[in-house]
């Protein structure tokens, strides 16, 4: 019987470390797939170095503190090995994606050299003000839309608009359950936009593609005015579809035909941390009056 209680406290110990160091492979953002629980990272880490003691005592008691005992400390020694090296990346990855780390970072957007503006003030003739850097913040939506709300809260106590892009086919949401966020973020005076996956839906299949791109547009239009995409990253390359609309006539363009001096993004997690010392809000500082910045934040990382 005590052999079967300390086969499952292993068991959970391993398939817990596997699960964390998997998140970590994925930038954590892994976990956002089932349930927000990066609050929880470091808990789960001590807890399954507490069923690995648990597991050594009980190896202790059914063996007598007798040989073979060597298996006890053995085991503990890999799980205290395990937990202490998973708890500096832990600690690097929350000092990067902190919410205060982004909050510090739109206070430096109100400063006055900054001009912050919604993708819809873009002017594509490039006559804008030449004594300020303009600032285009955006969100693609691809998981969370808890984490997007915690952003938007930020960005309304800072004073501080974006403009949001939403998919109809997230894997965390129902696009059912935006449609309430998406017009609450226009009442605060955000922008909306339409993050597309239609190479995806259609696997691949442009003709369908199109066509779906139409349809999709026109079912975000029933609920708020749409003029700007981006498309949405995975295996069917996506941006591969957008040559192809026909922009004229469905009125809309893409984040990604911006001219643009700078453009800082967190996607793929990594690009967060370019080399010891350097956050890739750093960039900001290379800016010029008279520059463009487009920058791109996912909530999905950010707690």
């Amino acid at each position: 019987m005590l052999w079967i209680i300390v086969a499952i406290l292993l068991g959970i110990s391993l398939l817990t470390w596997i699960f964390l160091i998997f998140s970590l492979i994925q930038e954590n953002r892994y976990a956002t797939l089932f349930i927000d629980m990066l609050p929880f990272y470091q808990p789960l880490n001590f807890f399954a170095l507490l069923s690995v003691v648990i597991s050594s005592y009980l190896i202790l008691y059914i063996y007598e503190w007798s040989p073979p005992r060597w298996i006890a400390p053995l085991v503990l020694s890999i799980g205290i090995i395990l937990n202490l090296s998973l708890i500096y990346p832990f600690r690097r990855w929350s000092n990067y994606y902190r919410l205060s780390v982004y909050a510090g970072f739109l206070d430096e957007l109100k400063k006055e050299q900054y001009s912050v503006k919604r993708f819809s003030e873009y002017d594509h003739t490039s006559q804008l003000d030449k004594n300020k850097i303009h600032i285009f913040l955006r969100h693609d939506v691809d998981l969370s839309l808890n984490r997007l709300l915690n952003i938007i809260k930020l960005e309304i106590e800072k004073d501080i608009i974006s403009t949001s892009f939403f998919r109809l086919h997230s894997e965390k949401y129902v696009f059912e359950k935006a449609i309430p966020i998406i017009q609450y973020l226009q009442s605060e005076g955000f922008e909306i936009g339409f993050h597309y996956e239609v190479l995806s839906q259609t696997k691949g299949n442009t003709e369908e593609a199109l066509d779906l791109f139409a349809k999709e547009l026109n079912k975000l239009r029933e609920y708020i005015p749409i003029k700007v995409v981006s498309h949405h990253g995975d295996k069917y390359s996506n941006q591969k579809i957008w040559p192809l609309v026909d922009k004229t006539k469905l009125d809309v363009w893409s984040a990604y035909d911006m001219k643009k001096d700078i453009y800082i993004t967190d996607t793929g997690g990594k690009n967060m941390i370019k080399h010891p010392g350097f956050h890739i809000f750093d960039k900001l500082k290379e800016a010029k009056s008279g520059d463009v910045v487009q920058i791109l934040i996912h909530a999905d990382w950010w707690y």
